[in-house]
């Protein structure tokens, strides 16, 4: 199988609706790492992008929180996000 990179991205919109990157992301998963095998990239990049969603899941405070896995060509494998911007208030008339 041909080389490829895993992506894992991480971040959150905070209550106060600011964005952050979680610290140390966006992680690279190449399999050139890992003995040139694209599955275990992949596997370690999945675990990743797992146990980071398992975290982001016991906070309550956040508007967004948001944890992508793609492949080097941008194709999107795995994506959790949660929360959502509170809609505008309506202008007083």
């Amino acid at each position: 199988m041909a080389r490829n990179i895993f992506r894992v991205d991480a971040f959150i919109i905070d209550a106060n609706g600011a964005y952050h990157a979680e610290s140390g992301y966006p992680k690279n998963f190449d399999s050139k790492n890992y003995g040139d095998d694209v599955d275990k990239a992949l596997k370690r990049a999945d675990g990743d992008a797992s146990t980071v969603w398992a975290g982001f899941c016991t906070q309550d405070t956040r508007m967004i929180q948001t944890v992508t896995l793609s492949d080097i060509s941008g194709n999107l494998i795995y994506k959790k996000s949660m929360g959502q911007f509170p809609a505008d208030p309506e202008p007083n008339a």
